[in-house]
């Protein structure tokens, strides 16, 4: 399939959905534009973009249709790679698709190419942040209800619910990605999200706050001065996952 490679700039929402527009208007007009903006990074450039409106029965005959005529692992792959934070990550994907399509293989095996390599770290990146999420997230009881704020770099709490909807399956979670605006809720193992979510306000209960006291009171208790180790800390344990640590409030 030959496409051309234009010197447009398209604007869409920025959903999945709307990506899934961009993406038929490119393979029906056989051309990719060569900069795709959402509204935040619009703010950014002094480009004049074209704006594609996103069709949710379109876009959802395409996802159909991509799930069809590709790889399962490579229709993951292109899943996974949009919820990454990667800059230009939609034209790389455009790029993805397109080799999807042609090669029928892996596309793990085309690492050669610089927007399936940039994905591949980008995904690496995202994994990752979901691994470490799943020992430094922290809750606390708010009534029967176990709740937590966290701030991630990726669209990360989609993958990281599931973990805990299997570890505490009678309980009742929530978990508020406030870089996202995404509420995360588990009920006894079924997951649902809101999206574009305000934090949900609660009173702490002096028991809990009496907990987080005695925990914070234990670890200052146990730690030996002479023998703290920030770099090493800091290496295990970055800085911008603690803002939500009851260890380090």
């Amino acid at each position: 399939m030959q496409i051309e490679k234009t010197t447009e700039v398209w604007e869409y929402d920025g959903s999945f959905y709307g990506f899934l527009t961009i993406v038929y208007h490119a393979f029906k007009k056989k051309q990719f534009p060569e900069i795709i903006l959402t509204p935040d990074t619009a703010v950014e450039s002094l480009l004049l973009s074209h704006w594609i409106s996103t069709d949710t029965a379109l876009a959802h005959k395409m996802y159909k249709r991509l799930l069809t005529r590709l790889r399962q692992e490579n229709s993951q792959f292109i899943i996974d790679g949009f919820y990454c934070s990667l800059k230009e990550k939609e034209r790389f994907l455009l790029d993805a698709i397109q080799i999807a399509l042609e090669s029928k293989d892996l596309l793990l095996n085309h690492l050669g190419h610089p927007s399936i390599l940039a994905l591949q770290n980008a995904l690496k990146s995202l994994f990752g942040e979901v691994h470490l999420f799943t020992g430094f997230i922290r809750f606390e009881y708010i009534g029967e209800l176990l709740y937590s704020t966290i701030a991630p770099k990726h669209f990360s709490l989609p993958y990281l619910c599931p973990h805990f909807a299997k570890r505490y399956p009678q309980e009742m979670i929530m978990i508020y990605d406030e870089t996202h605006r995404l509420l995360g809720i588990i009920e006894h193992g079924e997951i649902s999200f809101i999206e574009n979510s305000e934090p949900p306000t609660f009173h702490t209960k002096e028991s809990e706050q009496e907990i987080q006291d005695y925990w914070r009171s234990f670890l200052q208790a146990i730690t030996i001065q002479e023998r703290k180790n920030e770099r090493a800390q800091l290496s295990h344990l970055p800085k911008r996952y603690r803002h939500h640590m009851v260890d380090f409030n």
